[in-house]
């Protein structure tokens, strides 16, 4: 029984991946074209006169099963979408973005994550390796990095960013090392309503992506039965906040130093947010 419902559980998460991929390239094709409307995007790109002569629909039906969550483009789709933007709108990149795999119940495996820091840009690489090591070692050295160096990733705020402080706290996971685990992950919440804000596919139907980062993220217990709760409410206030300023400073949970990780459940306030760190 205890099988059964882990398998039922991987199922339903592996859907709401499947489903916050499938949103992405809806929103992908939604932002560039003005309008989420299934049936106008497919007279757009395919050139598909919505109804035969007779009357009856001639509707593919495929980015309404995009907007659904229940499939991902095609190879000759991401050609043809191409062709129709004039290269405007990568939607192979978002179906093949690494965040999906990042979201799995299951992490990478370390190499895996290991190999996916070393791809990331030159910015985000000179916070985590020494170039000099590197050019006399042929190798990037993988230590754990120290509070400033993720500090420094958050405060990019680019959706690598965001990608490269999911590996950190997947990497955590990996090895149980709490404070890996934690710092980056409360890291790339406080940075996810700008990621959001700024990368426009992800922002349609966003909830599904939420519930995925939630589940493998932020729903950990700590030593000692710490845990931290991670409000959806707060993303939204900080997505109302900088759709009315995008100059808004918004409030960082991991902004101020705390010593010791707490010893009970936190229930953090959407009005502001304390930061929660163990050294």
């Amino acid at each position: 029984m205890k099988y059964r419902q882990q398998r039922e559980e991987r199922k339903r998460h592996e859907l709401t991946v499947k489903k916050a991929r499938g949103t992405a390239c809806f929103g992908a094709l939604a932002a560039h074209f003005g309008t989420d409307t299934p049936k106008k995007l497919e007279l757009r790109i395919d050139r598909r006169d919505p109804y035969w002569v007779n009357g009856d629909l001639s509707l593919s039906n495929k980015y309404l099963r995009w907007r659904q969550g229940g499939a991902a483009p095609h190879d000759n789709t991401l050609a043809q979408v191409e062709a129709r933007t004039a290269g405007s709108v990568r939607l192979g990149f978002w179906r093949d973005l690494p965040l999906w795999e990042l979201l799995a119940l299951q992490p990478p495996p370390l190499p895996r994550l290991h190999s996916l820091l070393e791809q990331m840009p030159r910015n985000i690489r000179k916070i985590l390796f020494f170039e000099q090591e590197s050019r006399q070692t042929g190798r990037l050295s993988h230590g754990i990095p120290d509070r400033s160096q993720i500090l420094a990733i958050r405060n990019l705020r680019s959706l690598d960013a965001f990608l490269a402080l999911l590996c950190l706290a997947r990497k955590g996971e990996l090895v149980e090392n709490d404070p890996l685990h934690f710092l980056p992950a409360a890291c790339a919440f406080d940075i996810l309503p700008r990621v959001l804000y700024t990368y426009k596919p992800l922002r349609y139907r966003w909830e599904n992506l939420f519930e995925c980062l939630h589940l493998t993220l932020w729903s950990r217990i700590y030593e000692h039965g710490a845990k931290v709760r991670f409000h959806i409410e707060v993303v939204r206030e900080g997505l109302a906040s900088l759709d009315a300023d995008p100059r808004s400073t918004l409030a960082s949970m991991t902004g101020i130093r705390v010593r010791s990780l707490p010893t009970h459940e936190i229930d953090l306030p959407t009005s502001h947010i304390e930061a929660v760190t163990r050294t």
